[in-house]
């Protein structure tokens, strides 16, 4: 039986944790930690995606991200092909550095971030390797708390707390040491309403007509979009309609072809292409 395909639209958020090869320790010191920091710094500069959480253990580490333009699969393989050169040159090894599967976590919007970030950072204290996430200096939780924004965005997570950053900030430590009343890990594949999940798993996923018909304010619109109009006035109608279409699973060419353009159209329209 085939593997199932990942879930992949624009702006889509996941929880990532890629292990070792049958559990096998690959980050052996410092150094190899922190060139794994410069690959995940390296693609996000080239890839364009988003990190606003990360840890690093011995033997695996975790990230929550947020993919734009380029699929979370070829970020991924980025990273750990490269990592992977650096592990077996290093030392004086062959074959596959990883398990060869990552596992993702599809998270549907900002009300079901949080407690992932508070699992990733709080993941070597549920471990036993400190007593707290600030010993720690492999996570991403010191650059929320000297408000240092670099690999990571700090200011998606932060403004959740508050639009003051020293207010944002003392409410982030005091997050960090609540106890959570659930564990994000052993979730399915898929985090938030029980009506994304159906979406995403392909279950009743609304028409793409009804999502057209949400978009526009009469059927005048509706009907114009449909036999290809170019009206300006129309343009953020469509680029709404091609926004939740994605979240709803379709791709940029079933979207186009519903209202008359190219799936390369439709992807311009929402992304701005030039």
């Amino acid at each position: 039986m085939g593997r199932k395909p990942r879930i992949q639209y624009y702006g889509a958020i996941y929880h990532l944790i890629q292990k070792g090869r049958n559990g096998n320790k690959i980050f052996l010191d410092d150094a190899d930690k922190s060139y794994l920091l410069e690959l995940i710094n390296e693609s996000k500069e080239a890839k364009g995606f988003r990190i606003f959480a990360f840890v690093i253990m011995d033997n695996c580490y975790h990230l929550l991200m947020q993919t734009l333009n380029i699929p979370i699969s070829n970020i991924m393989h980025y990273i750990n092909s490269k990592y992977a050169r650096y592990y077996n040159r290093k030392y004086n090894k062959t074959g596959r550095v990883f398990h060869e599967r990552y596992k993702s976590t599809l998270i549907q919007d900002d009300r079901f971030i949080m407690p992932i970030v508070k699992y990733i950072h709080r993941y070597p204290v549920e471990t036993g390797l400190c007593h707290s996430t600030e010993e720690y200096k492999w996570s991403s939780d010191v650059f929320y708390r000297v408000n240092m924004e670099s690999v990571v965005n700090i200011e998606y997570i932060l403004n959740m707390f508050s639009i003051n950053r020293i207010e944002a900030r003392k409410e982030y430590r005091e997050y960090m040491e609540k106890e959570e009343d659930w564990d994000p890990i052993n979730k399915s594949s898929i985090i938030g309403t029980d009506e994304f999940v159906h979406r995403m798993q392909g279950k009743d996923r609304t028409s793409l007509d009804k999502l057209l018909r949400k978009c526009c304010p009469t059927e005048e619109e509706f009907n114009l979009i449909k036999r290809g109009s170019r009206e300006r006035y129309l343009t953020n109608f469509k680029v709404e309609y091609i926004s939740i279409a994605k979240k709803e699973g379709y791709t940029y060419k079933e979207i186009g072809e519903n209202i008359g353009i190219s799936g390369a159209a439709a992807r311009s329209l929402v992304l701005g292409d030039k």
